[in-house]
């Protein structure tokens, strides 16, 4: 990705979200090349943290900065590494299909596609076990906000605390369970859709052939009264 310095200068001293709305650090400075092309961000996470990150990490909206969990930055990665040597190795089926290329040039470009994508499956298969530590971690995220959303109702209940002390509490406690589910959603989607893009056969399209008009003259069946 590709940004110009007067594209980021407005952010900086800004919050940085993550996609689901959180909000987790700011954006204190930033590196360009040469050619006044940002290459990465440097951001201070939870007041306490400081890192520099590829400028590829994140989305600048008319709103906020986005920083990308790494889980999602490496999902939508394989993502596009897979459909784009998907589309590669349909390609040179297709040609070799229609005797468009010879032998010796379609297997050398079919082993080369082949090594790249063992790679990307190698990549796909560490992707998804991150992505499985990140849908247990967000399984004892709600297991913990249900707990405190109990506690908070029983208190409530029982007369320990009022209710707009009880409303303010529930409504943080439901807003921070629709984010965690909101995630979690959306990791599953990404697992489903590098699971799809690695089981698909890559196939070439089959050519059926136009039907023939006939030059026989269809005969008239003539009934009579």
């Amino acid at each position: 990705m590709s940004v110009a310095v007067d594209k980021v200068e407005k952010y900086l001293g800004q919050p940085i979200k993550d996609p689901y709305g959180r909000v987790i650090g700011t954006l204190i400075s930033f590196y360009s090349d040469s050619d006044g092309n940002v290459t990465e961000l440097e951001v201070c996470l939870n007041d306490s943290t400081f890192k520099k990150l590829s400028i590829d990490m994140f989305k600048l909206t008319s709103e906020a900065v986005l920083l990308l969990p790494t889980w999602k930055y490496n999902a939508e990665t394989v993502c596009r590494r897979l459909e784009k040597l998907k589309k590669r190795m349909h390609a040179i089926e297709d040609l070799y299909s229609k005797k468009e290329v010879p032998r010796h040039a379609y297997e050398v470009f079919k082993k080369k596609v082949d090594e790249e994508l063992s790679k990307v499956k190698e990549d796909a298969r560490k992707v998804k076990e991150e992505m499985n530590r990140r849908l247990a971690d967000l399984e004892d995220e709600m297991v913990e906000l249900e707990r405190a959303f109990t506690a908070v109702k029983i208190s409530y209940i029982a007369g320990e605390v009022s209710e707009k002390a009880y409303k303010a509490a529930a409504d943080q406690i439901r807003k921070y369970m629709e984010i965690v589910s909101e995630e979690k959603n959306e990791v599953k989607k990404y697992v489903e859709k590098i699971d799809r893009l690695e089981s698909e056969p890559v196939v070439p399209p089959i050519k059926t052939a136009e039907p023939t008009q006939s030059t026989q003259p269809v005969p008239v069946v003539v009934v009579s009264a």
